[in-house]
């Protein structure tokens, strides 16, 4: 998903400003392991990380 899609899930307006603000936390969690770029500006969730609800 796209910053621009991650912006409007969270309930953001999905302006300009809002949707770079996100940016760099994504990229964030990338780093720490939680997401997965899979395209420059594709994110998805890291393997082995539970969505929603864990899992076991």
């Amino acid at each position: 998903m796209t910053c621009h899609e991650m912006a409007a899930l969270f309930g953001m307006d999905a302006v300009p400003a809002r949707v770079e603000a996100l940016r760099p936390k994504a990229k964030r969690l990338v780093a720490r392991g939680w997401l997965a770029e899979s395209a420059p500006g594709r994110f998805t969730l890291a393997c082995g990380v539970s969505g929603p609800g864990g899992g076991s």
